[in-house]
C-alpha cells in the first residue's frame, strides 16, 4: 500500500501569514491539498511604535492561526511547523507576542533567522538547476536574502534589510511617491546591497522567489520565455530589461490606482516597485541578466523536510 504523508507549514511574515498543506508520496513527490494566506501585518508601523507589534496585528494573527489549526484537523495533518521571521526578530515585545499567540492558539512559533530563510529557499529551488551555479533572491516584506550556490552546496549568503513592506514604510511619505522619494529608495537599495558587488561567483541565473511571482508577472502581461530543458517548478525566464516597463508602469500610479492591476492581491501592488528595485540592483551587482521567477518560498523547503522526517 502506497504511503502518504500529510504535512503543513505556517509562516507568519512581516505582511502576511501563509499556510500550506501538502501530501507527499513515497518518492517525495507532492501535491498541494490546501493553501491560504491572511493579511496580518505583524510589521505594521514598527518604526513608529518603538518596534512594538501593535494589538490589532496580534489579534489578526491569532485569528488566522486558529483558522489554520482547524484546517489541519480537517485534513488530518500528521506533522506541522509554524515559523515567523523578520517582524518578530526586530520587535521589542517579541516574547510577549509569542507567548500570547501560543496561549490563544496552542501553536508555538519558531523564530527563523535570516540565514535559515536563505538556506530553506535555496534548498527548495536548487534541485531544478542541476550542476548550475545560481543566485536565489528571496524578496520578503521585511528582509531580502541572496544565496549563491550549486546543487546542495551554498557558496555565499547575503542578508539585507530591504524588504518591500519595510521600504514602503521607510521611504514612502505619500501614496504616490514622488521622483525624489523613489530615488532615495533606489539609493538605499544600492548602498544596502553593495556587498554583492564584491562577489567572485558567476551565477548563470537569478531565481527570484516569492509566493505569487509567476502569476503576478503573467497578470502584468510580462513576456515570459519558456526555459530550454525546463525543470520542475521553474519553467520560465526573462531578461531583466523586460521588467523595466512594468516598473515604470507601476510607479506612474498612486497606491490606490495600482490596486486594480492585480485584483487577486491588490495590496501587493503597494510595494511591487520596491521588489523590482531589489531585483534590478541584484542583477547589476552580480552581472547576471537572466531572471527565473519562482513561486517557491521557505515553506517549500520546510514541507519537504517535514515529509522526510516522518
Amino acid at each position: 500500500m502506497e504511503s502518504k504523508k500529510i504535512v503543513a507549514v505556517i509562516d507568519v511574515g512581516t505582511l502576511k501569514s501563509k499556510f500550506e498543506i501538502r501530501e507527499f508520496d513515497e518518492n517525495f513527490n507532492s501535491k498541494v491539498l490546501y493553501k491560504d494566506k491572511q493579511l496580518t501585518v505583524m510589521g505594521r508601523d514598527l518604526p513608529k511604535t518603538n518596534n512594538m507589534i501593535i494589538e490589532k496585528s496580534i489579534l489578526k494573527t491569532i485569528e488566522a492561526l486558529n483558522m489554520f489549526k482547524d484546517k489541519m484537523t480537517e485534513y488530518k495533518v500528521e506533522k506541522y511547523l509554524a515559523v515567523t521571521t523578520e517582524a518578530i526578530r526586530k520587535a521589542t515585545n517579541s516574547e510577549e507576542v509569542l507567548n500570547r499567540i501560543e496561549e490563544s492558539t496552542g501553536i508555538k512559533l519558531e523564530v527563523l533567522s535570516q540565514k535559515d530563510e536563505a538556506r530553506l529557499l535555496f534548498e527548495s529551488v536548487s534541485k531544478d538547476f542541476p550542476d548550475q551555479e545560481i543566485a536565489v533572491a528571496d524578496i520578503g516584506g521585511g528582509s531580502v536574502q541572496v544565496v549563491i550556490g550549486e546543487n546542495t552546496k551554498i557558496h555565499e549568503t547575503y542578508l539585507f534589510k530591504s524588504g518591500t513592506y519595510f521600504m514602503q514604510e521607510e521611504f514612502s511619505e505619500s501614496h504616490h511617491p514622488a521622483a525624489e522619494e523613489l530615488q532615495t529608495a533606489i539609493d538605499y537599495v544600492r548602498t544596502e546591497l553593495k556587498g554583492l558587488g564584491e562577489s567572485k561567483r558567476n551565477p548563470k541565473v537569478i531565481v527570484y522567489g516569492t509566493t505569487n511571482i509567476i502569476e503576478f508577472l503573467e497578470t502584468m502581461n510580462v513576456d515570459l520565455e519558456d526555459r530550454e530543458g525546463l525543470q520542475g517548478d521553474h519553467p520560465y525566464s526573462i531578461d531583466v530589461a523586460k521588467l523595466r516597463p512594468l516598473y515604470d508602469k507601476i510607479i506612474a500610479l498612486s497606491y490606490e490606482d495600482r490596486m486594480p492591476m492585480y485584483e487577486k492581491e491588490p495590496y501587493y501592488m503597494w510595494a511591487a516597485d520596491k521588489a523590482l528595485m531589489n531585483i534590478f540592483q541584484i542583477s547589476e551587482y552580480l552581472n547576471c541578466r537572466i531572471i527565473v521567477p519562482s513561486n517557491n518560498n521557505i515553506s517549500s523547503g520546510i514541507l519537504y523536510d517535514l515529509a522526510k522526517s516522518l
